[in-house]
């Protein structure tokens, strides 16, 4: 099985420790079978208190880093510090070795104080982002942004962003059924990508009986068929103006943007589990060609699709 190892530091903050132990190390009691081997490791072998006081155990010390396919490093409090002793060279030595070097929220200052950021796009909570680019000036920090992919190197913004980088990771790892499963088994709705914002800053709005929610899976329910922002503002009482406003700032993202992320995922679903041919499945998901199909597709996931479905089946592509 794929091994996820994460480095749990003093001060560790316990959402994001909890979310990559949700995703990778839960023993659900589905008949799926288990995708991660999941270990702790700590600094000294140890356990850690975490920011708010909760002891974390850890299975071993850093050298389970060396076994690791993945590596997370959760947020934690003192980011401005060194890392203990060892800490950046065991880093280092699972990233040289192949490991995927991952991040959330403040873990990205853990990456930074040990080189592996330099040269790569990278990013964190929004409230300390002009501070991780001070102190690793060789950084491309993003701003903002829900996470980053950049090659072997991932990172998320601040706290429930981390679930958001998890499901990305099970959807790189497994395909986007397998995360779609996961997603729904714990409650979370696969709906953000990592471009999406962390926060949006507007005037309070005014009150409104809208469920955003709701409106999404209705979208979800139509991706095969033509929609325009002018039906999805007709559909929830708003003008078009207005709801593209109001899309923005409760999604995080554009309407057309959000529409064409979920069609690709459902394109890569059908691409997973049925024999459809790509013109079949771009109808289904609503493009209005195959060429259209083709090259949103492989901008979203950096694959053509024939080379998708041969990655994530095993089998020989149907054209």
């Amino acid at each position: 099985m794929h091994r996820v190892v994460v480095l749990v530091l003093e001060g560790v903050v316990l959402l994001d420790f909890g979310a990559a132990a949700q995703f990778f190390g839960h023993r659900h009691r589905d008949p799926e079978p288990q995708h991660y081997e999941f270990r702790v490791c700590s600094p000294d072998g140890l356990p850690v208190t975490s920011g708010c006081g909760v002891p974390i155990g850890a299975h071993g010390g850093l050298e389970l880093l060396d076994e690791a396919d993945t590596v997370i490093v959760p947020g934690y409090e003192l980011i401005a510090d060194p890392l203990p002793d060892g800490a950046a060279v065991a880093l280092n030595r699972a990233a040289a070795g192949g490991a995927r070097m991952v991040s959330i929220c403040t873990g990205a200052f853990a990456l930074g104080h040990s080189g592996l950021l330099d040269g790569h796009k990278a990013t964190t909570h929004w409230a300390v982002t002009d501070q991780l680019q001070r102190l690793f000036p060789a950084v491309g920090v993003v701003d903002n942004v829900l996470y980053v992919a950049d090659g072997q190197v991932l990172t998320s913004g601040g706290v429930a962003a981390g679930i958001d980088l998890c499901l990305h990771i099970v959807r790189e790892d497994f395909g986007a059924d397998v995360a779609t499963k996961v997603a729904r088994r714990t409650l979370v709705a696969p709906h953000r990508s990592g471009d999406q914002a962390q926060f949006v800053e507007h005037a309070t709005p005014a009150a409104t009986s809208v469920d955003m929610a709701a409106l999404l899976n209705w979208l979800d329910e139509r991706l095969d068929q033509p929609l325009s922002v002018a039906d999805m503002a007709e559909h929830i009482g708003y003008s078009t103006r207005s709801f593209g406003r109001h899309f923005q700032a409760q999604v995080g993202t554009s309407p057309w943007k959000w529409v064409a992320k979920r069609r690709v995922v459902r394109a890569q679903q059908l691409l997973e589990t049925t024999d459809l041919t790509v013109e079949q499945i771009a109808q289904r998901c609503g493009f209005e060609s195959t060429v259209a199909f083709r090259r949103r597709f492989r901008e979203l996931v950096h694959l053509a699709p024939t080379d998708y479905r041969r990655a994530f089946r095993g089998t020989a592509a149907r054209r």
